[in-house]
């Protein structure tokens, strides 16, 4: 049995990264090669491909490939309220303050959203807000991602229930419809959520966001891409100017001049505002 350790040559990832620009217009440069390399392996797993140029060849020639390549490549992995104890804090630290805080609309941004869950977690508990706060603000979320397979699944919002099951039984009922042995989004949290196609690494940053939920992206990306992610990011935000990372992810230090940490345990920042001498 082949090992993904070796398995896959240097010139043969560049060949791949080539290629995919070639034929799908996408830069992979920014992500690492041993990610690039594991999701490879995984996928001549599936496809029972024996070589590494022998899936090239496949990968090259059959376009449903590429997209389920790209599919994997998306780190389409999660549920809603992944590490649950972090909207908790979030809820109170972040949505409560600047629910209350904006006048006019609250733009929020979920940056590599995968199938959704995130971007409707966070629009639950805006919903949830609005009846402790007695209106519902206006609020848009934003979810990007660069699959444009993902999105889709997202916009239609039917999950099986082994991805809801962080889901508090009540806002479970609320929220959801039991169709068919899965749970559906409801409309009403749907109305809260606008899904577009964006890459991360290679367009500018959306504009006039106040709250960046980017969560379990960064750790794929290469140090050089994940400062000029973060650096994006900072442009992109107005006041109040919040960022939440993933639970293993941080800033670094080449961002500690960007923004200023407001939950370390929940890797909550938001941004510092730099002033003028």
């Amino acid at each position: 049995m082949f090992s993904s350790q070796d398995l896959i040559k240097p010139y043969e990832v560049a060949f791949l990264k080539a290629m995919l620009k070639r034929r799908l217009g996408i830069d992979l440069s920014g992500y690492k090669d041993q990610f690039i390399k594991r999701r490879v392996y995984a996928r001549m797993l599936t496809c029972n491909v024996k070589n590494v140029s022998q899936y090239l060849r496949l990968l090259e020639r059959s376009v449903e490939e590429r997209r389920r390549f790209l599919d994997a490549l998306s780190i389409n992995v999660s549920c809603f309220f992944r590490d649950s104890y972090v909207w908790g804090v979030v809820k109170e630290k972040v949505l409560r303050k600047a629910i209350i805080w904006k006048r006019g609309r609250l733009q929020i941004w979920s940056a590599g959203c995968s199938h959704g869950q995130e971007p409707y977690t966070i629009a639950i508990l805006i919903l949830e807000l609005a009846k402790e706060l007695g209106a519902l603000p206006p609020v848009t979320i934003y979810a990007t991602d660069i699959d444009e397979d993902a999105l889709e699944r997202a916009k239609i919002g039917v999950y099986p229930p082994m991805e809801v099951k962080n889901v508090p039984p009540q806002l479970l009922r609320e929220y959801f419809l039991w169709i068919n042995g899965k749970y559906k989004v409801r409309n009403e949290v749907k109305a809260l959520v606008r899904f577009r196609r964006h890459d991360l690494i290679n367009q500018p940053p959306l504009k006039f966001i106040h709250i960046i939920f980017y969560r379990n992206v960064q750790i794929y990306l290469s140090k050089e891409c994940q400062i000029k992610v973060l650096r994006n990011f900072y442009t992109s935000l107005n006041p109040p100017g919040y960022l939440i990372l993933g639970t293993s992810e941080t800033i670094g230090e080449e961002a500690k001049d960007l923004f200023e940490p407001i939950s370390t345990y929940a890797r909550i920042y938001k941004k510092k505002v730099k002033r003028l001498v």
